[in-house]
């Protein structure tokens, strides 16, 4: 009796032991991705593959910054940008800052640059880069176009002599893989050179682009995203701090699925990365013991030669040193070995119901059971986690959250929210002006899906283009509108009516003149509209799929006004 119930507790304990050390059973992989015996070109062409990707619409680089190691696809194939332009942009600011000829809180056009730069960088603000060129543009004194002497300032950045450069680099909104790999290099070696641009790139879009799955490592990117017509041109660069810090960068010309080639290609880069630094150290350990090993021989047989006065012969110099391996222990071996026990703890039952212990059949049922469990553990660890298939589509959801929105059916798009009551889009202003405010923004909402809703297990993404009224791009000309329309109300009637006794505008005067001047400026609200990439996120919950507001949708839902700050 006591010899079974030690070997039911052996049979328990390994249960338990499987189920604590999954990593002894682990493959070398992310996912669907292996890259055990593989070149950097196989896992690309492995990805192309997946997503049936033509390479003639995709531009990739990658670039090891321990070890130099250098991949291209398309290397010196210019392609739409984006808003990437804006790292090397910021890179001219941030180098003055970095030798003291620009402050942080220096006005350019108007706006402290520290503004400037977290509004270009971290929200992607075109305004805001627009600002920026334009003042850079203004620094050489040639009779090029502001825009083509702001590309030749940027130019060495890029690897480029503006002098000798393809027309191409001076056409339009282009890079090549190489010229962003080049720029990003620059940046990552000498991040002391350009103050406070990579921390902002570090908070940019921190669950998009490059960061959709990619959530291992810190990740410094700055993405582009373009439509024209039903072509979508998605890239991002980025400086990712893996075990050995690479960059790299992706760009795309109506690929089909991008935002999934785009997630997935990240992750293959940080992936293949860590997987060949830990080669790259193990061999480095290795080569480093050996090298260890022959000078304590050196020195030893140099000890000998002195003592005898003579070299020594080695005559175990063909004899095979002993090594140690490590051996695998395979699904197989382990069922085998389950078996084996099983077999044996049968037949010590029947060994015990001669000595007039417990009855075979129950002690065999127990080591089936046993057997059962340790191998449910071992499935469990080399299959995964088993999760419950959601059901309904959360892309659907996203739309009819959307449609909701826009449409003013309120009640609907919160039934549709996970954890949160209310956008405050129900409370609208009992006021002049904040009614005019409202009426537009609620006119200029719109929406687009882009690209495929990706799934995991009970969370989902789903990327949209969403059109708004920008306010605050609104705020320079009703500010000049009231100031004209004071003038007349000036002009046209008493002093009296018009100031107080300390000679400030009447309370009401001003507000009449605000909201005058703020009504003619919104009757071309469609001039103040502006168009940014946001993503919704899912969450699968009793058996319905929900969204989770983003802090950016709900800033674009006021007009660019919520959380707006320095």
């Amino acid at each position: 009796m006591n010899i079974l119930k030690k070997i039911l507790s052996v049979l328990l304990l390994m249960c338990l032991f499987l189920n604590l050390n999954p990593a002894a059973f682990a493959a070398e992989t992310d996912g669907e991705f292996s890259y055990e015996g593989k070149s950097w070109d196989q896992i690309v062409s492995e990805l192309f593959e997946l997503y049936d990707v033509n390479e003639e619409n995709i531009g990739l680089g990658y670039y090891n910054l321990v070890t130099g190691e250098e991949h291209y696809v398309n290397a010196d194939q210019y392609m739409i940008s984006g808003s990437m332009f804006k790292v090397p942009l910021n890179m001219l600011f941030t180098e003055k800052v970095g030798k003291g000829e620009l402050a942080m809180d220096d006005l350019i056009g108007g706006y402290r640059y520290s503004e400037l730069l977290d509004g270009s960088i971290v929200h992607s603000n075109n305004d805001y880069a627009k600002i920026l060129w334009s003042e850079a543009g203004k620094w050489l004194d040639n009779e090029n176009t502001v825009y083509h002497r702001y590309r030749e300032l940027i130019a060495p950045y890029m690897g480029v002599d503006p002098e000798n450069a393809d027309p191409k680099y001076y056409e339009n909104n282009f890079f090549t893989p190489k010229q962003m790999i080049t720029c990003l290099r620059l940046l990552a070696e000498n991040p002391e050179r350009f103050p406070g641009l990579i921390e902002k790139m570090q908070k940019a879009e921190p669950n998009n682009y490059f960061k959709l799955k990619e959530q291992r490592y810190d990740i410094a990117h700055k993405y582009g995203y373009l439509t024209k017509g039903s072509t979508l041109y998605l890239c991002d660069s980025a400086i990712a701090y893996t075990d050995d810090p690479i960059v790299f960068v992706m760009f795309t010309d109506g690929v089909n699925s991008a935002y999934n080639v785009m997630a997935d290609f990240a992750t293959m880069m940080c992936g293949y990365t860590q997987y060949n630094t830990a080669l790259r150290i193990k061999a480095e350990e290795q080569a480093k013991d050996e090298a260890e090993q022959k000078e304590k021989e050196e020195a030893a047989e140099s000890m000998n030669s002195e003592l005898s006065g003579e070299s020594l012969i080695n005559t175990g110099a063909d004899m095979a040193l002993p090594t140690q391996s490590g051996t695998g222990f395979g699904l197989g071996s382990v069922v085998c070995c389950i078996l084996v026990l099983m077999a044996f703890i049968a037949v010590v039952a029947i060994f015990i119901k001669k000595r007039g212990g417990i009855r075979p059949v129950w002690a065999i049922l127990a080591a089936v059971f046993s057997a059962l469990a340790l191998i449910i553990s071992i499935l469990g660890v080399n299959m995964g986690t088993i999760v419950a298939k959601p059901t309904g589509d959360p892309q659907k959801t996203a739309a009819d959250f959307m449609d909701s929105v826009i449409s003013g059916n309120y009640d609907n798009a919160y039934s549709l929210l996970h954890s949160y009551s209310s956008l405050g889009l129900e409370n609208q202003p009992s006021d002049e002006i904040g009614k005019l405010m409202y009426d537009a923004l609620r006119e200029s909402f719109s929406y687009e899906l882009t690209g495929d809703c990706f799934v995991d297990k009970l969370e989902a993404k789903q990327q949209i283009q969403f059109t708004f009224l920008d306010l605050p791009s609104t705020e320079d000309d009703v500010q000049a509108k009231t100031e004209s329309i004071l003038k007349e109300i000036v002009e046209s009637r008493p002093r009296k009516s018009v100031y107080d006794e300390n000679n400030n505008y009447l309370p009401e005067v001003a507000h009449e003149a605000y909201a005058k001047a703020l009504s003619e400026v919104l009757e071309n609200a469609e001039n103040y509209y502006t168009s940014e990439g946001i993503q919704l996120q899912l969450v699968y919950s009793d058996g319905s799929w929900y969204v989770i507001p983003a802090q950016s949708l709900i800033r674009a839902l006021s007009g660019n006004t919520a959380n707006q700050g320095g």
